[in-house]
């Protein structure tokens, strides 16, 4: 498995695109939004994108922008909530890198994503619970999770120790001094 890119996984207003900075930040690595180059590529936001040409579309546009990371390398890449979901994504992902499943219950997913319209398949709380509940269990086949409840830069402290990757030498944390 290679280990130069790390993909975040996991359902909406899990951290992905907060702890993804702060780990490429540690690494040294450039850190990639998929959905932001989603909507650069198509020149407006997703809700957008969903109004203007629904789902089936903004999937393969998804699908296009992450075989497109295969020419970036060392890099941390956040997902969105729906791409780990198609069986294809979840290949290529497996071939590129690492996948690491920011694991927040469902509780915490609505208390952090109001319903307000940005979120194209953030309807309601009965619709939300369904997506989370039928994702879960593809988010479970990631190379392995973290608790995204917790403090975002504990929770990159935590990928990097599961990953055993090393943080870049600029960004480790140097002992006091010690009066000498």
């Amino acid at each position: 498995m290679e280990r130069d890119r790390v993909f975040l996984v996991g359902f909406m207003g899990s951290g992905k695109s907060t702890v993804g900075p702060l780990l490429a930040t540690r690494l040294d690595w450039p850190f990639l939004d998929l959905d932001s180059m989603i909507e650069d590529s198509f020149g407006g936001p997703i809700h957008r994108i969903f109004a203007q040409h629904g789902e089936p579309f903004f999937r393969r546009m998804e699908s296009d922008a992450l075989r497109n990371l295969k020419r970036w390398k060392n890099c941390v890449a956040a997902l969105g909530g729906g791409a780990f979901v198609d069986p294809e994504n979840r290949l290529q992902i497996s071939k590129l890198g690492l996948s690491v499943f920011l694991d927040l219950p469902l509780e915490g997913v609505l208390e952090r994503c109001p319903p307000d319209g940005t979120r194209p398949l953030l309807k309601d709380p009965v619709s939300v619970r369904e997506l989370y509940f039928s994702r879960l269990p593809l988010y479970r086949l990631s190379d392995f999770e973290v608790d995204a409840s917790l403090p975002p830069d504990t929770i990159a402290s935590a990928i990097l120790e599961k990953a055993r990757l090393p943080p870049s030498p600029r960004h480790t944390a140097i002992p006091p001094d010690h009066g000498r």
